[in-house]
């Protein structure tokens, strides 16, 4: 098993992980529900974002402006940056921290997806974690014509990243297929399934971090 994978003491740390409209965000604001009413402390962050200037850097990557695939790998090392010393600081403190993408969405998006070097891709990706070390790692699969559909259900319009090709967005999903295959320790869930359902097999696989936490 790769170190990366490996618990922390203190606090927890669970990250979503599937393309756009996989339906990982809704199954962590389910988890996130479910902890809050059992009095958790619970700490929700998004990869790409969770601090004043990841916000902030996030909607240059999310605007049309037009650049080179590297420019956006390195935006997101550094929306990436400040946001490790938060889950640091929450994870000393005892808290649950729902993780809305890992560094591993980078590996999806940004070395397959994109097609930017593999040897720096993977070197940073790497890095990211062994910084964060998830105790868990949840990847949520469906076929990518009904998670795309599913993302623009959901925002009404789609995004610099949503507006690309069907092409794009199966060389992602095959991307998650390899960072699977790298991450064995990765736990997937059929996305097809009813919400229902998939939040049962998502706790399923949460509840037996929690023991021990207050």
């Amino acid at each position: 098993m790769i170190s990366s994978m490996q618990p922390m003491p203190g606090g927890l740390v669970i990250a979503f992980e599937g393309i756009d409209g996989a339906g990982k965000t809704t199954q962590l604001e389910l988890v996130r529900g479910e902890l809050q009413a059992a009095d958790r402390p619970v700490l929700v962050l998004r990869n790409l974002g969770g601090t004043p200037i990841g916000e902030a850097l996030r909607e240059v990557m999310l605007s049309p402006l037009k650049r080179p695939p590297l420019t956006d790998f390195f935006v997101s090392l550094a929306i990436q940056e400040p946001l490790l010393e938060v889950i640091d600081n929450a994870r000393a403190e005892g808290k649950i921290i729902l993780l809305d993408r890992s560094p591993l969405s980078l590996a999806a998006y940004q070395i397959y997806g994109t097609g930017i070097d593999e040897s720096i891709g993977w070197q940073h990706v790497q890095s990211g974690m062994d910084r964060i070390k998830p105790d868990a790692v949840i990847l949520y699969n469906t076929d990518v014509e009904t998670a795309l559909s599913r993302a623009q259900e959901a925002t009404g319009r789609s995004d610099y990243f949503e507006s690309k090709s069907p092409e794009y967005f199966n060389k992602v999903a095959e991307g998650y297929r390899i960072v699977a295959e790298r991450y064995p320790a990765i736990k997937a869930i059929d996305a097809s399934q009813h919400i229902s359902e998939i939040h049962s097999q998502t706790m399923a696989l949460i509840s037996p971090l929690l023991t021990g936490k207050p």
